[in-house]
């Protein structure tokens, strides 16, 4: 896959057939539309095109961080996984936002991109204030001379599949399970391993502390989850804690701890990625050690059943 970021980087190709948008965790409904990218673009042998941005808009027009389901760099693993032949990643800022949406379609999509087949969601929008749609996508299709085709919204059971719904699910419920459904794969993030106070090898319970790399990136609902690790080649089964530490050291912020099963060595600095499998209950505060040490007992066994 072509990785192209900022339009100074772009190289124009004629043969570019693209869709647009943040997608923002690569959910269903975006892999929908990517199928249909790639099929249009073998028929006519061009070159299946990705145009996104960063930051993600809203934290441009809002003046709000949005959590990111996925970070740029996990954005660009998933897709060349799915077989995307080019992504375009543009610099969003205020000057950028303020483009009509004609003027985004011909200076960029067309003069730059090189776009000759555009593929859309049914509710896009784009340019200034999202004022763009399908209809003037056609009409200005026949000004520049480029094919527009649509999606169709995307469902699970009875639910649409949008980014929002993710995040919801992830912030509101932790619901690990019902993401991945929408998502199509297990909601993750990525960390690095920084010292700590050592607490939770007393207890019998080793953890290594996370830093999560990109400060923008969704962190779930605090609580205690099953999740399997990415520690570099190996892939191991383990359970998270997501929160305050009540019990240990009541400290501001959340923290993030994750305790790999059968494990032994030597962590610290290296990089994990953690794939959620399914919240198992609350963050709670415990009467004492002993009584944190034997309810971890109990987690770690509800955990191994859910991530062997």
């Amino acid at each position: 896959m072509r990785l192209e970021i900022g339009l100074d980087g772009v190289r124009r190709d004629p043969a570019s057939v693209v869709t647009v948008g943040t997608f923002d965790g690569i959910h269903l409904g975006h892999q929908a539309i990517l199928r249909q990218l790639e099929r249009y673009a073998a028929q006519c042998g061009g070159m299946s095109t990705l145009v996104t941005f960063d930051p993600h808009p809203g934290d441009v027009v809002r003046g709000q961080v949005t959590p990111l389901l996925t970070t740029v760099e996990e954005k660009a693993a998933v897709l060349e996984s799915l077989g995307l032949g080019r992504l375009v990643v543009v610099p969003f800022t205020r000057t950028f936002a303020a483009l009509s949406a004609a003027e985004f379609v011909r200076t960029v999509l067309v003069d730059q991109i090189g776009m000759q087949q555009i593929v859309a969601g049914y509710d896009h929008g784009f340019g200034r204030g999202r004022e763009g749609d399908a209809g003037l996508l056609r009409h200005l299709g026949a000004r520049h001379g480029f094919g527009v085709r649509v999606v169709e919204a995307q469902a699970v059971g009875s639910r649409v599949v949008s980014s929002r719904m993710i995040r919801d699910l992830l912030r509101k419920q932790g619901d690990a399970a019902a993401a991945e459904a929408l998502l199509g794969r297990p909601y993750a993030l990525t960390g690095t391993v920084m010292p700590g106070a050592g607490r939770g090898r007393t207890l019998g319970f080793p953890t290594a502390n996370l830093k999560v790399d990109n400060s923008s990136k969704l962190l779930p609902q605090r609580g205690v989850y099953a999740v399997r690790v990415h520690t570099g080649g190996e892939l191991k089964g383990g359970m998270m804690n997501i929160g305050v530490r009540p019990t240990v050291e009541p400290c501001t912020g959340v923290h993030l701890e994750v305790h790999l099963f059968d494990f032994s060595g030597n962590l610290y600095r290296r990089p994990l990625t953690v794939e959620f499998a399914k919240r198992i209950r609350d963050e709670k505060h415990f009467e004492s050690l002993e009584a944190l040490s034997n309810r971890l007992a109990l987690d770690e066994k509800k955990c191994r059943a859910l991530v062997p």
